[in-house]
């Protein structure tokens, strides 16, 4: 079972968290459970993480987090998506929900939002895991890499084969 929760992020911003458990019973088990918030790269969405999540729940309180900007989450035309921003919204998250301390288990820029989210505040973040993290991921030149690639994309795609051929066909839709 899935459940959707809203939480409020930086500037407002509303973010969709999923809890994953079993049946209510079960949910009802986790409340005292140990914290696991689940956070997604950039290109990705909680959804992505629900196999681990659905394993996590048998023994954690698992929350996936749509970040701003990716799936259900809202989607602000002016921002802000800044390091800070996406930082302070995994903290919000937490607080939230009172999941901390927690297992952050983070993808990509998911791992570098829980990395800056455990430096800023020890005491929410008891445990990170990071998957597939770019060391360099804050310098300028990869911000301009990323600029770069985004810039790169033929918008808009005329058809889903077009995407799936400018993505390759391996990954999560």
């Amino acid at each position: 079972m899935v459940r959707r929760i809203d939480v409020t992020g930086t500037d407002g911003v509303r973010l969709a968290a999923w809890e994953f458990a079993d049946p209510p019973k079960e949910r009802a088990e986790a409340a005292g459970a140990p914290g696991v918030l689940l956070l997604h790269g950039l290109m990705g969405r909680a959804s992505h993480w629900a196999p681990t999540a659905r394993w996590l729940a048998e023994r954690h309180r698992a929350v996936g987090l749509d970040q701003r900007g990716h799936g259900r989450s809202e989607k602000p035309s002016d921002g802000p998506y800044t390091r800070d921003a996406y930082v302070s919204d995994a903290e919000a998250a937490i607080e939230q929900l009172g999941l901390g301390p927690v297992t952050v288990v983070g993808h990509a820029m998911g791992a570098l939002t829980g990395w800056q989210l455990a430096a800023k505040r020890p005491d929410l973040v008891r445990a990170l895991v990071v998957c597939d993290m770019r060391a360099s991921a804050l310098g300028a030149a990869s911000q301009r890499e990323w600029s770069d690639w985004f810039a790169s994309w033929p918008l808009p795609f005329a058809t889903l084969a077009d995407v799936r051929k400018w993505f390759g066909e391996g990954g999560e839709g």
